[in-house]
């Protein structure tokens, strides 16, 4: 059986919602709060909150490292649907599993936990149920704290979105390397996420040679990510250019 849990980064300045889905074996929830028990704080009120500032905060940049390493150990899936559209997030959601379900990413017997506010249609409550989905909707993300990791990740593919759209340019230098090298944050973002992001090895038109065998990059749209029919020309665009496909081959 397998966890998933749901949340939504609502970015004003692109005027998008990215949905993320994230998908694992394990208990996200009980995992997320015994971390934070091993840090001294009481998960029956502390809550990872990704739109909070890190900067200069170590209490927050260590639990920003926790929720990354939960979300590097899971995998993810993702929703892009204009602002207006929120009242629909919860029926993409559902066209995000259908996907997956049919694409032999996810099992049909799953837990589905979604945030406070994400609203689902009777008509594809039936669907979900009969896909053997068990959905769990208007979960506190203190109980729940799984859905703290989805927080995460919609946060930083938000990022990622808003970059490709040219209304994000942040630099930030990799700690790693001597000479301290500076790279797009956007970059880094997918850098840590490109393995966790579903999709299937195929190939990729305009990207991929069709006759050799070596094929490094996974199709992402049609499985793990749906862009909603709502979405105009442009954020059709950049989000099919962001996460439409996925390397995994060597960026070194």
């Amino acid at each position: 059986m397998q966890n998933l849990y749901f949340d939504e980064s609502i970015r004003k300045i692109g005027d998008f919602i990215i949905g993320a889905l994230v998908v694992t074996d394990r208990d996200l929830s009980a995992e997320t709060k015994s971390r934070w028990s091993a840090m001294g704080l009481d998960p029956s009120f502390f809550e990872y909150k990704s739109s909070s500032i890190k900067q200069g905060d170590h209490l927050a940049t260590n639990t920003r490292e926790v929720v990354s390493l939960l979300l590097l150990q899971s995998k993810l899936a993702l929703i892009v649907c204009p602002m207006s559209d929120r009242h629909n997030l919860g029926d993409y959601c559902v066209a995000l599993i259908r996907q997956l379900v049919a694409g032999g990413l996810l099992a049909s017997n799953s837990q589905l936990y979604a945030d406070q506010g994400i609203g689902f249609s009777q008509q594809l409550l039936d669907e979900v149920k009969a896909l053997g989905i068990v959905l769990h909707g208007e979960q506190d993300s203190k109980i729940t704290a799984g859905i703290q990791i989805a927080d995460h990740a919609a946060h930083a593919l938000g990022g990622m979105l808003l970059e490709e759209m040219g209304l994000l340019n942040k630099i930030i230098k990799v700690p790693d390397y001597d000479d301290e090298i500076e790279i797009n944050l956007g970059f880094e973002l997918w850098a840590r996420l490109r393995y966790s992001l579903l999709g299937v090895n195929e190939h990729v038109v305009g990207m991929t040679d069709p006759d050799s065998d070596f094929n490094p990059y996974f199709q992402i749209e049609g499985y793990g990510l749906y862009i909603a029919p709502s979405c105009n020309e442009k954020l059709t665009t950049c989000a099919r250019s962001r996460f439409g496909s996925n390397y995994l081959g060597c960026i070194d």
